[in-house]
């Protein structure tokens, strides 16, 4: 067994086809063929089943893959650690809904170039769909999606997944709204006033499963744009949906904004924060580094002021 086939087992299972990945790692498909044939062998197991259609993990292999993407991780921490600093990844790449960037991740970000003042950060605001697209492709190194169990079980397939934190759902009114008194808001309570919705898959099925449960409601628009949908909450002309992430935000610590704890009888939504990266690129020392900035950020956030 040796490291080129463990790559080739990537490769192979990324392109989904020998000849593709053979032009991609620059070597002949009859390389590619016997170099998993003999670690088959050596392993007594079949990693691919091929076909036609192309070339598939078998259970086995999908084990082996795993340990692959673990071991190929170790080399490159390895190989970082024997590198001259100016060599070593000098640039990350972030993707993300604008819920984070709304809340923790700007802090995060600062403390992190604060201890890394050379290095290049990209960052953008996306939506779910697209953010995991980016991030599945390679073109991003690192994601954070707000999503549920279903999306949790639609994506590690093809990205690892790191939990950040279960969200608290908050209904978000203007202080003069009549459910700015109220201690929880039901889904028929807030079915009585305009809905301003973010656009994006969480938020979209949420309300529609409310739809289904209680009725239509007075939709005033959708966006992702959060000082949008905060400036309209705010002046009292929609109400809509926020995390407990939002508690430290100007409009509500003024008092222009009021969180009120969400409960829904029938069903009950549950989303979580998730870092996501591809499962085809391996994890840079900088790349952790950065995850376990944000987790602290983030850590720290949720206890400040309580």
């Amino acid at each position: 067994m040796n490291i080129e086939q463990l790559e080739y087992v990537i490769e192979v299972a990324k392109r989904g086809n020998i000849t593709k990945a053979a032009e991609s790692l620059h070597v002949s498909h009859s390389g590619v063929s016997q170099a998993i044939s003999n670690l088959e062998a050596e392993l007594g197991i079949p990693i691919f089943i091929r076909s036609r259609s192309g070339t598939k993990c078998t259970e086995q292999g999908e084990k082996v893959l795993q340990l692959s993407y673990e071991i190929m991780n170790k080399v490159t921490e390895l190989r970082e650690l024997g590198k001259r600093a100016a060599e070593v990844q000098r640039s990350l790449s972030i993707t993300g809904s604008p819920l984070f960037f709304s809340t923790f991740l700007p802090e995060a970000l600062h403390t992190f170039r604060k201890k890394n003042p050379d290095i290049q950060i990209e960052i953008d605001a996306n939506i779910t769909d697209s953010i995991i697209e980016k991030v599945k492709n390679s073109e991003k190194d690192i994601g954070f999606i707000l999503g549920s169990e279903e999306t949790l079980k639609e994506i590690t397939g093809f990205v690892h997944t790191q939990i950040l934190y279960k969200i608290n759902l908050m209904v978000t009114v203007s202080k003069h709204s009549p459910l700015a008194k109220m201690d929880v808001v039901t889904p028929k309570d807030m079915l009585k006033y305009p809905l301003v919705i973010r656009n994006e898959r969480a938020s979209r099925k949420t309300w529609n499963d409310i739809f289904a449960n209680y009725g239509p409601g007075q939709i005033l628009f959708y966006t992702n744009i959060d000082d949008v949908t905060k400036n309209v909450i705010a002046n009292n002309l929609a109400i809509g949906f926020f995390t407990d992430l939002m508690k430290h935000d100007p409009l509500v610590t003024r008092g222009d904004i009021c969180l009120i704890p969400y409960h829904d009888p029938i069903q009950m939504p549950t989303y979580y924060l998730i870092c996501i990266q591809a499962k085809n690129k391996y994890t840079s020392i900088l790349e952790k580094e950065f995850i376990k900035c944000t987790s602290d950020t983030l850590e720290n956030y949720l206890v400040k002021n309580t």
